[in-house]
């Protein structure tokens, strides 16, 4: 019995070294990359980087530098016969009413919308996304009724 003991005593105390060596060991092993205890950043790195994108900076709403145009689309409200030229990289998009397309020398306007090239006198559709490339005379003449345009861009009436 006494042998049993014995025995049994040593295995446990074995047992018990084992795992106080392997747990040491264990220790000294880095961890995983973009483990929990090893991350890639850490978080307060990313809150550091979140917290700035709101608070100056470019935040994608305007380029930096160089002269800037107004975002959003602006109604424009034209009478029978009158025209809307627009400037260089102006967008229009005709909501009600009817026109026509006004061209210059160096090409109608651009129908984005529907992938076409609008020459002069051509009619102009609802809701077709239209692109004046150049500042050189290109937009819209207004047919017998009142015509809305959404306009983005610098653009002039006559």
């Amino acid at each position: 019995m006494k042998k049993a003991l014995t025995f049994l005593g040593t295995m446990v105390l074995t047992l018990a070294i084992g795992v106080t060596i392997g747990q040491v060991s264990q220790a000294d092993t880095p961890s995983a990359p973009g483990s929990a205890d090893d991350p890639i950043v850490t978080k307060s790195y990313v809150d550091q980087k979140l917290a700035g994108v709101g608070s100056g900076g470019n935040t994608g709403g305007a380029p930096t530098g160089g002269s800037t145009t107004d975002a959003s689309f602006k109604v424009v409200t034209l009478n029978p016969g009158q025209t809307l030229k627009g400037g260089e990289g102006a967008e229009f998009i005709l909501r009600g009413g009817t026109a026509t397309a006004i061209a210059s020398t160096n090409g109608g306007v651009s129908d984005v919308t529907g992938a076409d090239d609008l020459a002069q006198g051509a009619n102009v559709e609802l809701n077709h996304l239209l692109l004046t490339p150049r500042n050189d005379g290109r937009g819209l003449k207004v047919g017998s009724s009142t015509a809305y345009v959404l306009v983005r861009g610098s653009y002039t009436v006559q």
